[in-house]
């Protein structure tokens, strides 16, 4: 599976626990000036809907992009784009430097200096340098199950159910592989299913809490909530189907809402 990383680096610090609907508000914003042809119109009435990059991203229920950032309030994100929507990186780095630069974020419009990189590559610092828009692959990742430990730690709140409901004291280790695995299979719009095989692993340690976030939505006119659990699990002889998976993780992201920059996981070796 091909995916694009779109990365914006700022010494600005906002004065929120947490910038994932900031970001993600002003991204759209700024999106919806750069590619909609009919803004009298709203997008599910709109003749251009099908084809449409903000359509796809923002009204569908399966965007083929999320937004990766840590807790707290530095202006530090990723946007990363998969299969076909990694190659209209030239909107969506356009969208950021729109939404950033001319229009302003929060209510005061605030307009702070940011570098961005395409792929790790320094792509703007007050100009514009030309780039080649090439997506990058999956690597295939493996560990012998000799490997001692292997930590999975939960970055920003992770919303996911086990039982019909969201988790908020724990979580399984399979249910973390199994979400990894549906959200793999729809970005390559595919049906979710059973994972192909049977993790093997020893838990050695766990640690849990529960933050609890809300924001108010201004299209939907209610209030959201962000609340899930953040922690670690510390592993033992994991296999090497499931280490690839929670490598994969790490890039498409895990449960709930990835689009507002919940669920950031990072494998430690």
């Amino acid at each position: 599976m091909k995916y694009s990383k779109i990365t914006l680096k700022s010494d600005y610090v906002l004065p929120y626990r947490f910038i994932g609907s900031t970001v993600r508000g002003a991204f759209g914003v700024g999106l919806k000036k750069v590619v909609c042809i009919n803004p009298s119109k709203t997008c599910k009435d709109c003749f251009a809907s099908e084809g449409c990059l903000f359509y796809d991203f923002f009204e569908t229920s399966n965007p083929k992009f999320r937004l990766n950032l840590e807790k707290g309030g530095d202006l530090n994100f990723n946007i990363f784009l998969f299969e076909e929507a990694s190659e209209k990186a030239p909107y969506v780095i356009s969208a950021i430097y729109k939404a950033f630069s001319e229009i302003g974020i929060t209510k005061n419009k605030i307009k702070p200096e940011f570098k961005l990189f395409f792929n790790d590559k320094l792509i703007f610092d007050k100009e514009f340098k030309k780039f080649e828009n090439s997506p990058m692959d999956f690597q295939e990742e493996t560990i012998s199950k000799s490997k001692s430990t292997v930590n999975i730690i939960l970055k920003t709140p992770l919303r996911v159910k086990e039982n019909n409901r969201f988790v908020r004291d724990g979580i399984k280790v399979e249910t973390v592989l199994r979400s990894i695995y549906h959200r793999y299979l729809k970005l390559q719009n595919k049906i979710p299913q059973k994972l192909p095989f049977t993790p093997e692993f020893q838990i050695k340690n766990q640690n849990f809490s529960f933050l609890e976030f809300r924001r108010f939505s201004n299209r939907q006119k209610t209030s959201m909530n962000f609340g899930g659990i953040v922690g670690k699990i510390e592993l033992d002889y994991i296999d090497e189907n499931s280490y690839k998976l929670l490598k994969i993780g790490e890039i498409i992201g895990v449960g709930k809402q990835v689009t507002f920059g919940l669920g950031r996981i990072e494998i430690e070796d």
